[in-house]
């Protein structure tokens, strides 16, 4: 996966929203607060590209065929 090219999905108020949830739901499964990065940091890598293909379909393809959407970032696979 692509995590750096997904990191411009922080710029959408939707994945912010995502990312604070899951946050408080493990945060509550192990008991103590997981803190903003590692909640960042997981639901890009469980959750980034399925919500990407779903929301934005367009930027999904070029995902795929690994193209940077214009963001200036040459993406490492992960």
């Amino acid at each position: 996966m692509r995590i750096f090219l997904l990191m411009k999905l922080l710029d959408d108020y939707r994945v912010i929203q995502e990312i604070e949830r899951y946050k408080w739901i493990e945060s509550e499964r192990v008991g103590w607060d997981i803190g903003k990065e590692r909640a960042t940091l997981e639901w890009l890598r469980a959750y980034g590209k399925i919500w990407l293909k779903i929301h934005k379909p367009e930027a999904y393809k070029h995902l795929l065929e690994g193209e940077t959407l214009g963001c200036g970032v040459v993406a490492a696979a992960v």
